[in-house]
């Protein structure tokens, strides 16, 4: 727009403008105006809402009109009436900001600061190659997996523009996969949006309170915004509009706090080598301590608890992290996993190592060292939001790596600031000697550590009446937790004032904090809710507010959680009652999971495209898959056998740790890895690595993970046939393919049982199994014998392993079994010797005997 439009005549109508102006001088005469919002909020409002006018402009695509005029007359009209917060005139600034954030040569400093922001925001953008231009009403969102590559494994050219997503809000559910042939239908996702935002009851926080407003805003483009493509027309479509929208924004509020100077050179080119913001970065330390070495009683109820704490404890620590520093929620990046990232701005660099210091202190007081979160930044230039499509690295990469560096060094010297001032604190001595009460489950002692006592806290050992053990209080709490995460649907997070007193509990540290948080079903979080709360509903993307009792409760935004249990009426399962439930022999398995490689696909996956926006559509991908998708899976599972088997502990990031009755555990493997390769696009890159180990009832989970750990990390230095390494699957101690256990085992699994039990009329003998494990066995002896004769090579061993009495021995063995049997005898023949699958025998024989056992 030319500078002589600035108003917005033509978005507000002059009769609109009239009436505003008049309400003003009334109200002026008897109350002065309140102006509660600061000049970097003001701009960051604008910055989170500038471009929603490219959704309202796809939706109405018959209406030629610019996505700054559809922004401007629909934030004007729709949203900022809403706010209580804004005074009047700055209503009339924001929409004067979202109407002319693409005029050239702006005069007005916020206005400039926009331009800046949405430029550096807009600077990961990609070319289109050739001269086509996209269609904005009908291009959909192309995935952020399609152009993630790791040396030579990536997706061709001819493959990534075939995944889209449709164009639905988000669910867990089909809808979050990329397909093909995905046909836009963006008027009536529009339509959705505006009728979540207008559902939102008056007396929501959202319209009285910034930080709040921005909480929900972000919430609502998350739910309707995740699909729909930034930028279209002459760029490649793979960045939401939500991510460009919430950069665009944290950025925006950190520039505000810069001088004209670096203001001007920055305006006359936003990428040079000025810096604009700190990026921020959080990372928990202790976890598998934390999780792993407490006790095999009560480890089944706790753990799901502690897993789940730890996450809590991340994001409380984000969330006083931003409090302190006094920015935005859109300035949070990232928050999951055991990490956190936030922009602030660059004055504020003085303050990181305060706060540091002052988060270390208050967990060694509670935890005496065994969780720790460590904090540092590193300033942000303007040439790092500058990508090269054709560059290895991006220098955003860089400043990532150099942040975790950072971060790894802080871990090597946790506790040397607090040993060198207080030495006592860390070295102690600890305890109070001789023969105490120790918990059964982490073995503390009472009150430990000895710094609680200065908190006015108390850590007691409770002695358990029906078990007959002694616990902690802490605990004691995270058992209970366990319990109410099975059963939330809302989580509350409250804002207090004070020191938390009394025993010491799982939300004893989040208070220190300054926060408090309930887990609770819909009556409860009514019945607990208080003004200004904030109420997130789990695992649904939906701000439908809460209508219980009379009362309505307003819901600020969602958040995942991995919450799926065995539940038993209010009771969930233990361990003897999931492997009685197996199918065959009474075991129960433990699964560990991750992502291959995940480090270096963030570092290099996108090699000199990597962005912000796109760092945060991977981590907001990774978590809608593994802390919300993988519930479904689970319920799907269990829902195919009627039972209630699985017990998801814990997903978050990209890690997985499941158990549950030992077979429903392995088909629940092979679905995630299954539906995981359908999520990321069938990127070769982009895979998984498993473990699994099987065990008695009374075997310690925390053993069990320990050993399924092993199992992975086994399966992560598989190397393929091909060359490439991973992506593999640790089933009880031996490594396979990922496709030969869902293409060749599991087939020849399913079809021995069926023998053995009969079911389809053909029937062996438990005999015929057994002689199969022998043939195995042989193998294997004759085999370790070959490869002692080290001048033999791999594919020598196996020209002689073939033609070895193992095979006579086994031609034998089929060709005595019935005759109706024989062509499938016939393929198992050639599959074991030609295609090399006898390595797998002794595997297969085990799993069909397990499925068959009888009790």
């Amino acid at each position: 727009m030319g500078r002589n439009t600035r108003t917005t005549v033509g978005i507000l109508t002059q009769s609109a403008l009239l009436t505003i102006a008049l309400r003003e001088v009334t109200m002026g005469a008897t109350k002065k105006e309140a102006a509660c919002l600061t000049e970097e909020q003001k701009v960051a409002l604008a910055g989170l809402l500038h471009d929603i006018g490219k959704f309202v402009q796809r939706a109405r695509w018959g209406e030629r009109k610019r996505h700054e005029e559809w922004g401007a007359e629909w934030v004007a009209q729709k949203v900022l009436p809403r706010l209580s917060f804004l005074s009047e005139q700055q209503r009339r600034e924001i929409t004067d900001l979202i109407a002319r954030h693409h005029e050239v040569q702006p005069y007005e400093r916020d206005l400039r600061i926009l331009k800046i922001a949405d430029y550096l925001a807009s600077g990961e953008r990609v070319e289109r190659a050739g001269e086509e231009k996209g269609d904005p009403p009908t291009e959909t969102l192309m995935s952020v997996f399609v152009n993630l590559r790791l040396g030579n494994r990536f997706l061709p050219e001819s493959e990534r523009q075939r995944w889209r997503y449709p164009t639905l809000p988000l669910r867990l559910d089909e809808s979050i996969f990329p397909q093909e042939g995905v046909t836009a239908n963006y008027p009536n996702l529009w339509r959705q949006l505006e009728s979540a935002w207008q559902a939102l009851p008056d007396n929501a926080p959202t319209f009285s309170d910034f930080d709040t407003f921005v909480l929900t805003w972000l919430s609502l483009l998350r739910a309707y915004a995740w699909c729909v493509p930034s930028a279209v027309y002459q760029t490649e479509p793979d960045i939401a509009l939500c991510d460009h929208l919430q950069v665009t924004g944290a950025l925006a509020f950190c520039l505000t706090f810069l001088d004209e100077a670096p203001l001007e050179r920055m305006e006359a080119n936003p990428f040079c080598d000025e810096e604009v913001a700190l990026l921020v970065g959080g990372d928990i330390t202790g976890i598998q301590h934390f999780l792993f070495t407490i006790s095999s009683k009560g480890a089944a109820k706790s753990l799901r608890g502690r897993s789940a704490y730890l996450n809590l404890l991340c994001e409380a620590v984000a969330e006083f992290v931003r409090h302190q520093l006094k920015v935005p929620p859109c300035n949070i990046l990232y928050s999951g996993g055991g990490h956190f990232f936030l922009l602030t701005p660059l004055p504020y660099r003085e303050r990181i190592a305060p706060l540091h210091s002052q988060i270390l202190t208050v967990l060694l007081d509670f935890f005496g060292g065994e969780v720790a979160i460590v904090l540092d930044a590193i300033p942000l230039k303007g040439n790092d939001f500058r990508i090269d499509p054709d560059a290895d690295r991006s220098p955003l990469s860089e400043r990532w790596y150099q942040l975790s560096q950072q971060l790894a060094q802080h871990k090597n010297v946790l506790w040397r600031e607090i040993a060198i001032r207080e030495p006592e604190r860390v070295f102690g001595p600890f305890g109070e000697g001789g023969e105490m009460p120790t918990c059964v489950v982490c073995h503390s002692e009472k009150d430990e550590p000895a710094s609680l006592r200065q908190r006015r806290l108390s850590r007691p050992i409770h002695l358990q009446a029906e078990e007959e053990q002694r616990k902690c209080s802490l605990c004691e709490s995270f058992e209970e937790l366990s319990g109410d995460i099975a059963r939330a649907k809302f989580l509350l997070l409250r804002k207090v004032e004070g020191k938390p007193t009394g025993e010491l509990k799982w939300h004893s540290v989040l208070q220190a904090f300054g926060f408090e948080i309930w887990l609770n079903d819909e009556a409860e979080t009514a019945n607990n809710y208080q003004a200004g709360d904030w109420v997130f509903r789990l695992n649904e993307a939906d701000l439908t507010p809460i209508r219980y009792a009379g009362k309505t409760v307003p819901v600020v935004g969602f958040r995942f959680l991995p919450q799926y249990s065995p539940m038993v009426g209010n009771q969930i399962r233990d361990l003897t009652e999931l492997a009685e439930a197996s199918k065959g022999a009474p075991y129960y398995v433990a699964l560990r999971m991750d992502v291959d490689s995940l480090g270096r696909l963030f570092r290099e996956g996108l090699g000199g495209m990597l962005s912000l926006s796109r760092l945060m559509t991977l981590s907001r991908s990774l978590t809608v898959f593994f802390e919300g998708y993988l519930n479904r899976v689970c319920s799907d599972l269990d829902t195919a056998h009627g039972d209630r088997r699985l017990y998801l502990l814990y997903a978050g990031g990209d890690d997985v740790f499941a158990v549950g009755s030992w077979d429903a555990v392995l088909e629940l493997a092979e679905k995630v890895r299954e539906e995981f390769r359908r999520y990321v696009c069938f990127n070769p890159c982009v895979t998984l690595s498993a473990g699994v180990s099987a065990h008695h009832d009374k075997f310690p989970l925390y053993q069990a993970a320990e050993v399924a750990k092993g199992f992975l990390e086994t399966a992560k230095n598989f190397q393929h046939d091909d060359g490439h390494e991973k992506d593999a699957f640790g089933f009880w101690g031996q490594v396979v393919d990922w496709d030969e256990t869902q293409q060749w085992l599991r087939k020849w699994h399913d079809q021995l049982v069926k023998w053995l039990q009969g079911t389809d009329g053909q029937r062996v003998s438990r005999a015929f199994l057994f002689k199969l494990a022998r043939i195995a066995k042989l193998s294997h002896e004759r085999e370790r014998e070959l490869r002692r004769k080290r001048e033999w090579g791999k594919a020598e061993i196996e020209r002689r392993l073939r033609y070895d009495r193992w095979y006579w021995r086994l031609l034998y063995y089929l060709s005595k079994e019935r005759a109706e049997l024989q062509p499938s005898l016939e393929q198992l023949q050639r599959d074991l010797a030609e295609r090399n699958y006898l390595r797998h025998l002794q595997l297969l024989c085990r799993w069909a005997e397990l499925s068959t056992r009888g009790r």
